[in-house]
């Protein structure tokens, strides 16, 4: 990003005249870099190593959303429509994970009626083992003498 491009997007959401490293200023120059490193990997699918810094920017630029969401609301939802990006998906936490684990189960799970209709079938047969007739016994072995 050049230091002209990079004066436009402070000047556009800085919240006062000196602004420079508000959380709004911050997400939109991360935004403008994460949309450049797009455009970068779309020519070359294979350069890792930016894929790697594009993950890490795209964390960053989370984590002051995070940050806004939780302090001034209204000027997140703006930034977020200004930006033309979508509500992001909540991060999964332990509980709500344990949660959906949970339901899921609980859809999963048979009736009680039908698990003792269950409980009375037989289990089914196994397929019979091969039989060993078709080897011929063997033979003893004599004594060893001593």
């Amino acid at each position: 990003m050049k230091r002209t491009e990079k004066k436009k997007v402070i000047e556009k959401y800085a919240v006062h005249t000196k602004d420079t490293g508000s959380a709004h200023v911050q997400v939109a120059i991360l935004t403008e870099r994460i949309n450049s490193l797009q455009e970068h990997l779309l020519s070359h699918p294979k350069d890792n190593h930016s894929r790697k810094g594009l993950l890490q920017i795209v964390g960053k630029r989370r984590r002051h959303f995070n940050y806004l969401r939780l302090h001034d609301k209204d000027s997140y939802e703006k930034l977020l429509k200004d930006l033309k990006l979508k509500t992001p998906k909540k991060a999964a936490t332990r509980k709500t994970v344990k949660r959906k684990v949970a339901t899921k189960a609980e859809k999963a799970a048979p009736k009680k009626a039908t698990k003792k209709a269950a409980a009375k079938k037989p289990a089914a047969k196994k397929a019979p083992a091969k039989k060993a007739a078709a080897k011929k016994p063997a033979a003893k072995k004599a004594p060893a003498k001593k």
